[in-house]
């Protein structure tokens, strides 16, 4: 059986209202069956003689991921061709997989004015969000010429993410929490296999938390979220380790002059670590950046001579090294203290998940982990000058919290020395 129901759209959200709407702008909200999506709507509204077309839906929920067919058809035999447009907000909904705004997208003609047409609908955004879905009739049939409506859509995510996908905690040591996004409202959280002794998974939030009191290698585990009907699922890996060193990156940004009262720049710079609200409760931090005298990685190109080029510098060797708000695993520094480059994947994990920020550094571009040295401003003077770099690509060198390769460490060009830019801060 079918259900005829007339919906005017003088809305906002998802709510209707019945109030009288030009007849040129009423559709005909025929349930056609066998089509997704289903509609559960029984009820008639109230049907207006001038209500000229059939869609398979009066609104639709689309999942992220979850493409769903929407059928179409004429009330009733045209005169001439009708073309359907249909028009949409492309950052959010694809038609027939393009996000670009479609025309003349379905014709029906006198032959087939009554065969239900499809196209299909995908959510383009990850958020929970609403759009719409217009229609506009045209032909040189008046009874269908410029009729037009919306079809409101609801987008929403059945999706679960944590942070990072590799986490290395400390043994002994309470476990930053790691809380995940879960963009559906959820009922219940679980995982498999059960979690290290000392650790917890909160079965309403998904949150992972505790003190693990063993050392392990790394293992996968599964964190699902669920409403009842919908779930998804999040593999994550665990390790835990005797000792771990943690890296953050600043709350504060300096220009280039980050000497102060200090004996040199990255002497000052370390203050600077240890002074901002980022940094955890315990430990000692250094600042990752060279002068080429003070602090070094390498004089060669990936320290080619060995450990004998460091000077005072940051990691060492064989150190874990994590990100100090999530415990994500970053690397492992190798006899020279660092890791080699080029490659793609120098670090497990970015230095930070979230909006790109940047820091000093003084790095090279291809000599890598060397020193910048085409002007001295590259490190704006062994981390002392502050001021205004008349030629900006002659300025400090910067790296990348987003970035897993070298870019990490030296990404694009020179930076002017007034302006503003983090620190990333390594412990001791």
């Amino acid at each position: 059986m079918r259900i005829h129901i007339f919906v005017s759209f003088l809305c906002f959200g998802w709510f209707f209202s019945c109030n009288q709407v030009n007849p040129r702008d009423e559709l005909l909200f025929t349930l056609i069956n066998g089509l997704n999506p289903v509609t559960t709507t029984t009820t008639a509204i109230g049907v207006s003689s001038s209500a000229k077309i059939n869609v398979s839906a009066a609104s639709v929920l689309l999942t992220y991921g979850t493409p769903q067919n929407f059928g179409i058809s004429l009330v009733k035999l045209p005169t001439a061709n009708v073309t359907i447009t249909l028009t949409f907000t492309s950052s959010k909904l694809q038609v027939n997989g393009s996000n670009s705004p479609l025309t003349n997208v379905l014709t029906f003609t006198p032959g087939n004015y009554s065969a239900v047409q499809t196209v299909s609908l995908a959510s383009a955004t990850q958020i929970l969000d609403t759009s719409s879905l217009s229609i506009t009739a045209s032909s040189t049939d008046t009874f269908y010429n410029s009729v037009s409506g919306s079809i409101p859509i609801s987008h929403r995510n059945i999706n679960i993410v944590y942070t990072g996908s590799s986490f290395i905690f400390q043994q002994n040591a309470a476990a930053p929490t790691l809380t995940p996004t879960i963009s559906f409202s959820h009922t219940s959280c679980s995982v498999a296999p059960p979690l290290p002794s000392g650790l917890n998974l909160n079965t309403s939030t998904c949150v992972i938390s505790g003190t693990p009191t063993s050392s392990q290698a790394g293992t996968t585990y599964t964190v699902t979220a669920t409403d009842g009907t919908n779930s998804d699922g999040e593999n994550i890996t665990i390790r835990i380790e005797p000792t771990v060193y943690k890296v953050f990156i600043t709350a504060a940004t300096f220009n280039g002059n980050l000497q102060g009262a200090a004996a040199n720049g990255p002497t000052g710079a370390d203050l600077k670590c240890n002074a901002d609200t980022n940094k955890p409760a315990t430990g000692t931090y250094k600042a990752m950046l060279t002068d080429g005298v003070n602090r070094r990685a390498c004089s060669s190109s990936n320290c080619g001579g060995g450990v004998s080029e460091n000077i005072d510098w940051v990691f060492q060797s064989g150190r874990i090294y994590i990100r100090a708000a999530d415990a994500a695993a970053l690397f492992t520094a190798n006899t020279e203290g660092i890791v080699n480059a080029p490659a793609a994947n120098m670090l497990s994990q970015s230095f930070a998940s979230g909006t790109t920020r940047y820091f000093w550094t003084g790095f090279a571009q291809s000599s890598y982990w060397e020193k910048a040295t085409a002007q001295s401003t590259n490190s704006c003077d062994d981390w002392t000058n502050g001021g205004s770099t008349p030629t900006a690509s002659e300025g400090g060198r910067v790296g990348a919290s987003d970035s897993t390769s070298y870019s990490a460490f030296r990404s694009g060009g020179g930076q002017s020395c007034d302006a503003t830019y983090y620190l990333l801060c390594v412990e001791q």
